[in-house]
């Protein structure tokens, strides 16, 4: 039994532990330093009896330790929200003990904070989008899960290192109590006046040292050596009876049949890790039980050791099955990276361009999400390359927004400008001029091109506000002006109903008169609405034309006086006057087309021949010629009557 450590060394070196760590209990970092020294001979009586009791031969299995942390039950948190990785946190916080879930705790953390570290960016963007003025600081408001997230984390550390202090503790106390065991190994056989209280002292030790739980484990080897020494001396020593001894010995193997069947149903634990951690355990308690016959002693190791290697075989395939599935998530994570490198060569020319391809972007990073694990040494690699094609993605994406803003700007200062000259304008009471001003601001505004969302709402108010205030105004004038138009109608209306009793004599001079002054009142009776001048007009004709043919029964059916009188009187207003003006194209036109037709019939008449047939037509083209002729005179004889300006 090579590296045994002297039970004096060993006892020494734990004391000088326990002193200089009393106070300092170890963290993280810190570790027990196990006794260096050791000696190389083991007493005459140990080797006798390791002649006579078979040792088991050391395994691979022996030490197991957190060197299969990576068996840890993988969950894929990638697809969850923010609200479900919190509720994850609060579950690992409760868990009892904290060692248990670290691996748990650690992806929560990355993938939590990735989320956070998203979701801020994201309104960082959109801030951007929006801000005013470009000094303006990017005050992002708290998000209560976040805070929620980090406390649970501060508190499950402070678990855990609590946690994991008092486990130190316990080992400290553990180890102080085989040692003082050990010490009273090494009197029993001084101590004891019989043989059987020797021994069932003995018992009572060996099962205080079961009991007594794990130790720091630099000492664990040095410790369990020194132990069995002493056993074994003490067999040597008090020369116990091969019956007690081997009545010890059964005892030992039976519970090393007990430890076999543990490890043998460990085969229905369903997490590789937690057979693993019971399987260590196991370990641990079968060194502290003591040797069993040597015919047995053999066989129960082999056993012990053949249904350990069946765990450890369902680590292997799992360790296999783990190692074709995360190669297969590199498959696809790569093919993932060309995916969002090429997304990331892509550019938009628009706001809405970008929206959709941000949307594009965020559906690959969710099926990132969840691909799963990959192998440890490509994982850095592979998230690095798919950051950096995403992050571009963004960079491109913030250099178009930022010459956005830079356009934004100065538009921003042309609407401010439209404005100023809008508000100008609204207590106008132009109203004409002024209204066809404002629609032609409204088509400056159309064209000059958008300003940050944030801002478009409260100026296209301000320069909505300005001109709504004007034609308020300009509805309120024209609500008034149309109850007048209304009076004035109806006023009109009364009057030429009143024209119907209109009495001349006999006087043209009075006449004359009378007609001037029906002018004159009518001109009188203000504006008309637009869409009754036409019918007030019409009829306020009709009722004159009337007048005028009782003016041409006093003058003796004379049209020359009744015609020149009625010129005479549109001339006196401006309506008239246009009416006279139009009236003269009017006469103008028809003897134009007369003449015209005139022309042509004469021209025809000359290609007509000496026929008979041709002799008729040439009396009805006469006629015609005859007709239009006087109907010209006619006309000329109106025009001239018609005063000029």
């Amino acid at each position: 039994m090579t590296g045994y450590c002297s039970p004096v060394i060993l006892s020494v070196h734990v004391k000088i532990f326990m002193e200089n760590n009393e106070e300092n209990l170890p963290g993280d970092e810190q570790k027990l330093t196990p006794a260096t020294e050791t000696e190389n001979n083991v007493t005459a009586s140990l080797t006798e009896v390791q002649a006579d009791i078979a040792l088991p031969a050391a395994t691979e299995h022996d030490h197991e330790d957190d060197a299969h942390d990576d068996l840890h039950p993988e969950e894929d948190f990638s697809g969850l929200g923010k609200d479900e990785l919190l509720q994850k946190m609060e579950e690992c916080f409760a868990a009892a003990d904290p060692e248990q879930v670290k691996h748990t705790v650690r992806k929560l953390k990355e993938i939590y904070r990735e989320h956070a570290r998203e979701e801020l960016e994201a309104k960082k963007r959109a801030w951007e989008e929006q801000k005013e003025d470009e000094h303006d600081l990017f005050m992002p408001s708290a998000d209560k899960r976040d805070e929620r997230f980090e406390e649970l984390l501060r508190k499950y550390n402070l678990k855990r290192t609590d946690s994991r202090r008092d486990r130190e503790k316990q080992l400290k106390h553990n180890l102080q109590v085989k040692l003082t065991i050990i010490e009273e190994l090494k009197q029993l056989h001084e101590t004891s006046d019989s043989m059987q209280k020797a021994f069932d002292k003995l018992q009572d030790l060996q099962t205080r040292w079961r009991e007594a739980g794990a130790v720091p484990q630099g000492y664990s080897d040095d410790l369990w050596k020194s132990y069995h020494h002493h056993i074994a001396r003490f067999y040597d020593v008090v020369k116990i009876s091969r019956e007690l001894r081997d009545l010890d010995m059964k005892k030992n193997a039976e519970l090393k049949e007990e430890l076999i069947a543990k490890v043998e149903a460990l085969k229905d634990v369903t997490s590789v890790r937690d057979a693993l951690h019971q399987l260590r355990d196991l370990h641990a308690k079968w060194r502290e039980i003591g040797f069993s016959a040597k015919e047995t002693n053999d066989e129960l190791w082999e056993r012990f050791k053949a249904v350990s290697d069946k765990v450890h075989e369902r680590r292997k395939e799992l360790e296999a099955g783990l190692k074709v599935q995360r190669e297969i998530n590199l498959k696809a994570k790569i093919a993932l990276c060309e995916e969002m490198e090429k997304m990331a060569e892509t550019t938009y020319d628009s706001h809405k361009g970008w929206q959709d391809g941000n949307k594009a972007i965020e559906e690959v990073f969710g099926r990132w999400r969840k691909v799963g694990f990959v192998p440890k040494e490509d994982e850095d690699n592979t998230w690095k390359r798919f950051k950096e094609a995403r992050n571009k993605f963004f960079r491109n994406r913030e250099t178009f927004y930022g010459q956005q803003r830079d356009i934004f700007k100065e538009n921003l200062q042309k609407k401010i400008a439209l404005c100023e000259e809008a508000e100008k304008l609204q207590e106008s009471t132009d109203w004409k001029n002024t209204a066809n001003i404002y629609k032609k601001l409204q088509d400056k505004w159309k064209a000059i091109g958008p300003v940050s969302r944030k801002q478009s709402d409260r100026l296209w108010k301000r320069f909505k506000t300005a001109g709504d205030k004007f034609f308020e105004n300009r509805g309120k004038h024209f609500a008034e002006s149309d109850a007048a138009l209304a009076a004035n109608a109806q006023a009109r209306e009364q009057f030429i109903a009143g024209m119907a009793s209109v009495e001349l004599t006999d006087n043209l001079k009075d006449n004359k008169a009378v007609i001037a002054k029906i002018q004159e009142d009518w001109n009188a009776l203000g504006e008309m609405p637009r869409n009754d001048r036409n019918r007030l007009e019409a009829a306020f004709r009709e009722a004159m034309s009337k007048v005028y043919e009782l003016l041409k029964e006093k003058a003796g059916g004379d049209d020359k006086v009744l015609q020149r009188l009625k010129y005479e009187q549109l001339s006196q207003t401006e309506n008239g006057r246009d009416q006279l003006y139009r009236e003269r194209m009017n006469l103008q036109d028809r003897i134009k087309k007369l003449q015209n037709e005139i022309n042509t019939l004469e021209n025809n008449i000359g290609f007509f021949g000496k026929s008979k047939g041709a002799k008729n037509l040439v009396t009805e083209y006469q006629e015609k010629i005859d007709a239009a002729k006087t109907e010209v005179d006619k006309l000329k004889v109106q025009l001239k009557m018609i005063p000029r300006e």
